[in-house]
């Protein structure tokens, strides 16, 4: 039986029309962007076709700016390092505010510049999941230097008051940046409405190949690159190659999540709520952010009595690819459990598994991924010592 891909909010299967954009220039069309000859002209072709699908999904101005980089990890240091060195060592401002649920590339970073001497303040969630954005009050002033605060949790799906954050930073004039990596297909983004001054954002959860991510930037921002070596505008930001296949896939993909944005916002979110709901029929599940508050396509329950690690790896032998963040396999992770930073009991920091769909997913797979995690709890379950100690 095929199996059930359910980690879509960490990578995503390539989508053929997006393979099928790129393939030209993995196989024979792999001219440099600037080369004054008919291949390079069609990297050129390419690279502003792309370039002007980025900038209608975002609904960015004409004079904002747009680099391709390797990811949103290497954007997001970008603009933590840009802003360390222009308003931080120059004695402008003397702070940094982050979500603490931010993904770990801001988190690693935030951390690094601390240990040089750099105040970073951490806006708590509260018990549904999400920022209040009045916390920022808390910590903003005139030298802070930058706000970061994702649009949608990866974990949990959590979909953050951006508009309100925005308008408290324009009124402290300090800039906000939003890795809206989960964001980006799952939500509307209108960025004439919602003033960022910085968005970044990946390929991979884009059902594009991982390796590729994108670094906005609003007109007037400040940004010294982090890859030197650019020839011209496009690598202004970021020098080296242009990664035209890479790009040529980006565009087509993001011109693909707005084509599929509609069903994402509603078949998939129903399907979504159809998995909610039969797991809603186990004992001991907690379904963690409000269904209002999350995007469409994203489940992350705790369940009573269940390690995640355990409850993985029977989905795992059943065909079901889920996921967890209270499993890192490769050392300690630095962000608090989702369940205790809501203030939810303690004992359900490592009982927390996501499931997040894919416009790939049906409602068959959801009735055997219900009826999996049924079998699976009940089977984990079988070796507690009693039922009371749920």
């Amino acid at each position: 039986m095929q199996r059930i891909y359910l980690d879509n909010n960490r990578t995503t299967a390539v989508d053929p029309q997006v393979l099928a954009a790129m393939k030209p220039f993995l196989e024979g069309s792999y001219a440099d962007l600037h080369a004054l000859h008919s291949d390079g002209a069609r990297s050129r072709k390419a690279y502003n076709e792309a370039l002007e699908k980025i900038y209608a999904t975002l609904h960015a101005g004409e004079k904002d700016s747009v680099f391709f980089c390797s990811g949103a990890a290497e954007a997001n240091s970008t603009v933590f390092y840009s802003t360390y060195i222009n308003f931080i060592l120059s004695g402008r401002k003397n702070s940094i505010i982050i979500g603490e649920r931010e993904p770990l590339s801001i988190l690693q970073i935030a951390e690094f510049l601390e240990s040089q001497g750099v105040r970073v303040h951490r806006i708590p969630i509260n018990g549904d999941g999400v920022i209040e954005h009045e916390r920022l009050l808390d910590y903003i002033t005139p030298r802070t230097a930058l706000v970061s605060v994702s649009m949608v949790d990866g974990e949990s799906g959590a979909i953050e008051p951006i508009d309100e954050i925005a308008a408290i930073c324009r009124r402290f004039e300090v800039p906000l940046h939003c890795d809206a990596t989960h964001a980006v297909g799952k939500i509307a983004l209108d960025l004439q409405s919602t003033e960022l001054d910085y968005l970044t954002f990946s390929s991979e959860t884009l059902h594009a190949p991982a390796g590729t991510g994108v670094l906005y930037m609003r007109k007037d921002s400040e940004l010294l690159p982090l890859v030197w070596g650019g020839r011209s505008e496009a690598e202004a930001y970021r020098g080296g190659p242009l990664n035209i296949a890479g790009i040529a896939a980006l565009g087509k993909a993001v011109e693909l999540a707005v084509d599929s944005l509609e069903f994402e916002m509603e078949d998939v979110r129903d399907m979504r709520d159809m998995l909610e709901e039969r797991l809603k029929e186990i004992e001991g599940v907690h379904t963690l952010v409000p269904w209002a508050l999350r995007v469409p396509n994203t489940l992350l329950v705790a369940i009573e009595g269940v390690e995640s690690e355990a409850l993985l790896y029977e989905l795992d032998k059943g065909g079901i690819s889920a996921y967890s963040n209270t499993v890192y396999p490769y050392g300690e992770w630095i962000r608090t459990a989702l369940p205790e930073a809501m203030g939810l009991q303690r004992s359900l920091n490592h009982t927390t598994v996501g499931f997040a769909l894919s416009r790939y997913n049906s409602e068959e797979e959801m009735e055997r991924t219900a009826e999996a995690v049924k079998r699976a709890v009940e089977y984990l379950r079988s070796f507690m010592p009693s039922k009371e100690s749920l």
